[in-house]
């Protein structure tokens, strides 16, 4: 009351008080798209409409705006305005109108609205009032913009577009993935023998309903072909995030598959991944070798190769996971083994000795950004050594590791390494 009497106030001193025009429903004013609108309520009437989120409501002005764009959304809000503001978005027309959305606090006591067009030229009335008889100065702002859809550009693990393609990933987080209906994420991890493997995902259902899945590939494998209730185990609840745990009791390693599978028809949404207990999966060449220290996320880096270890297919690509955000990266190979703790004060350990060759050409040192995976496609023509690139030759046993920078406990630089990698070519 002492805010709106000082309003009211103001308001004689700078000159005679009228309402404004757009009392009611018939005089809407029209909203320009990013334009700030100012008000004042203090001398408005209440419409007959009631209100369904503001109490008893309170006296209210008029507002109108014809949507332009295709696929928008459009957001109206009151933030910043002097009193308790209440907000309804209408569809229809005066006299017969449609309540679409109702908002009352959003930005503390004030409100902000929105609705998603059907088409281009839908119109809308806006009215703007005030929880339980509140009114005062105000400002009003709209803005109609494009929805971006989630799943319009490749998340870093795409590709992997059913159980074969499935993208080898051992244990990390895995962040800003997407999955949409017509495109399911499968993934290949290695489970070892007495171990278990959780997997969390993590999402927002209200924007699609997501499902988890874990299938043994060797018999079967793929909701699109084994059908919804398949699976070692699986996790579908109508609810945000999914979780699955798996004890591998099998007396073996056991290579799975998980599937990440968009449930609502038509959905996309964007999600989060957590795996834990897994080692690289199906799709993998070579072998591990040699032990990675932990690194400044508390877990080890871990690389895989896959593709062909046939030369002619030039088809090889190495991943490391687990590393690092926003950590500088690039691949070293040598065909010699070697084991060398922390060298140059490293917190990592050196496991390829003899001649090192730096994967360090224009586009092969990476950063690995808001993600902990790095990955590089690696020509066999022109593996780096010293002296200059050679070309595979069959039998060639190549080792590889990733140096990256990393940061030590008491938040100063270092370097740190992921465990080595060996294929042997033919």
């Amino acid at each position: 009351m002492k805010t709106t009497s000082v309003f009211l106030a103001a308001a004689v001193l700078a000159g005679p008080a009228l309402a404004q025009s757009n009392d009611d429903c018939g005089g809407a004013l029209a909203l320009i798209n990013g334009t700030a609108t100012s008000y004042d309520s203090t001398l408005a009437t209440d419409s007959p409409e009631l209100w369904p989120c503001a109490g008893t409501g309170g006296a209210d002005l008029w507002y109108s705006y014809t949507s332009t764009l295709a696929g928008s959304d459009i957001i109206v809000e009151t933030c910043g305005s002097s009193y308790d503001t209440a907000l309804e978005i209408f569809s229809g027309s005066c006299g017969a109108l449609v309540s679409e959305i109702c908002n009352d606090d959003f930005c503390g006591l004030q409100s902000t609205a929105s609705v998603v067009p059907g088409a281009v030229g839908t119109q809308y009335f806006i009215r703007i009032g005030g929880f339980n008889a509140s009114a005062g100065l105000g400002t009003i702002l709209l803005n109609e913009s494009i929805v971006v859809d989630a799943c319009s550009t490749p998340d870093a693990l795409e590709s992997n577009t059913d159980c074969a393609s499935a993208t080898a990933i051992g244990d990390g987080t895995f962040t800003n993935l997407n999955v949409e209906d017509t495109d399911n994420d499968y993934y290949a991890v290695t489970v070892p023998a007495g171990g278990q493997l959780l997997v969390d995902i993590l999402f927002v259902d209200a924007d699609g309903d997501v499902d988890l899945y874990l299938w043994d590939p060797m018999i079967e494998c793929d909701t699109n072909v084994a059908g919804t209730g398949g699976g070692l185990v699986n996790g579908f609840s109508a609810s945000d995030d999914e979780s699955i745990v798996y004890d591998n009791v099998s007396g073996a390693d056991q290579n799975l598959i998980i599937e990440v599978d968009m449930f609502t028809a038509g959905g996309c949404n964007s999600y989060d991944m957590v795996v834990l207990g897994s080692g690289m999966g199906t799709g993998g060449l070579g072998s591990a070798y040699c032990m990675a220290n932990a690194n400044s996320t508390g877990s080890s880096s871990e690389i895989i190769a896959t593709g062909s270890a046939l030369i002619a297919n030039n088809d090889v690509t190495l991943t490391v996971t687990g590393l690092p955000t926003g950590a500088t990266a690039f691949f070293i190979t040598s065909l010699a083994q070697g084991f060398v703790p922390n060298p140059a004060g490293s917190a990592g350990n050196l496991c390829i000795g003899g001649a090192l060759g730096r994967y360090v050409a224009p586009g092969q040192v990476m950063n690995t950004g808001a993600t902990d995976t790095v990955s590089l496609v690696i020509d066999l023509t022109t593996i780096p050594t010293p002296n200059g690139p050679v070309a595979a030759a069959s039998g060639d046993n190549y080792n590889f590791q990733l140096w990256h920078r990393d940061s030590n406990m008491m938040g100063g630089s270092t370097s740190n390494f992921s465990n080595g990698y060996s294929v042997t070519f033919n």
